[in-house]
């Protein structure tokens, strides 16, 4: 009696092995290498890329690039998870990783089809991993922390290079000394999202400034700012997470009053507590209000007033 055949994968699926699918996957990663290799170097060429939604996306940064191709490949899908490791580790390097991978991946190609086993080429790949990193810290050049103004220009130089094949590389000078600025301005932990960056349409790239500090780009107008002086020295700031203004009541309350003068207890009450919000924010001598949530128009003349 024959055993009923089972079937364990959805339909359209492609259960090929062994070498044909190596060889399937190798060059699968060729063709995602191909799509970035002319954005290399300093006389590299920018992508137009255009997404699903019909974004279009201008860029030859690897990362960049990798992210928005919409590959479906599995193995190809690798070479996108390289690059994205690369430039959360780095933050540069993105193209080349992937060019060495699929560089790699072509000069095993050959072996593959002659029939050498996949474990003897990693075997070897590892051997080599070892003999370039020996190689590597051979040649490496020690930073001295101790004499500042050569870390400095070290890091400079670090920072240039980085830029040489981007888009500012004209610039790169300029942008060199701000960005280490901004770095040395973090701490140990240099946790990197500190630093915000803020584009404003206009100007040229040499009118960038760096705000040590935090920079708002937000003009907005409100009750009373024509009174209000724009600048302050060594101000108070007070950071809020209150509302200032008459709340809308959300919670479905019911309040049943039976004359004007108990409606009128409810009224005058929702105005006290918000004045005494803004009398305790007045004592306490603070310029600069910021905060979360609204700031109504009551709260802003109040202030301009005092």
């Amino acid at each position: 009696m024959m055993q009923p055949q089972i079937v364990l994968l959805k339909e359209g699926t492609d259960a090929s092995q062994g070498k044909p699918q190596l060889l399937s996957n190798i060059s699968a990663c060729q063709s995602v290498v191909d799509a970035v290799r002319t954005t290399l170097g300093p006389r590299g060429m920018d992508k137009l890329i255009v997404d699903k939604t019909g974004r279009a996306t201008i860029s030859n940064d690897g990362a960049t690039i990798m992210k928005l191709l919409d590959i479906v490949h599995p193995a190809a899908k690798t070479l996108v998870d390289i690059a994205k490791s690369q430039d959360a580790e780095v933050g540069d390097g993105t193209t080349s990783v992937v060019l060495l991978a699929g560089e790699f991946l072509k000069q095993i190609k050959p072996y593959v089809e002659e029939g050498v086993h996949p474990r003897i080429i990693i075997k070897a790949v590892r051997k080599s991993l070892q003999i370039s990193l020996e190689k590597i810290s051979e040649l490496s050049v020690k930073i001295n922390k101790s004499n500042a103004s050569e870390f400095r220009s070290l890091l400079e130089k670090c920072a240039a290079t980085a830029m040489s094949s981007k888009l500012i590389n004209q610039q790169r000078a300029f942008f060199s000394k701000m960005v280490v600025d901004a770095v040395l301005l973090l701490d140990d932990l240099l946790p990197l999202n500190m630093i915000g960056i803020k584009k404003i349409q206009g100007g040229g790239l040499e009118d960038s400034i760096l705000v040590a500090g935090v920079a708002f780009k937000k003009t907005f107008s409100y009750a009373g700012f024509e009174m209000q002086p724009k600048i302050y020295k060594n101000c108070k700031i007070a950071l809020l997470n209150i509302e200032l203004e008459l709340k809308a009541e959300r919670d479905n309350a019911e309040v049943r009053v039976d004359n004007v003068k108990e409606y009128q207890k409810v009224v005058d009450a929702e105005w006290n507590i918000l004045y005494q919000k803004l009398q305790k924010i007045h004592e306490s001598g603070a310029n600069v209000v910021l905060s979360k949530l609204p700031i109504g128009d009551v709260a802003t003349q109040y202030f301009a007033d005092r």
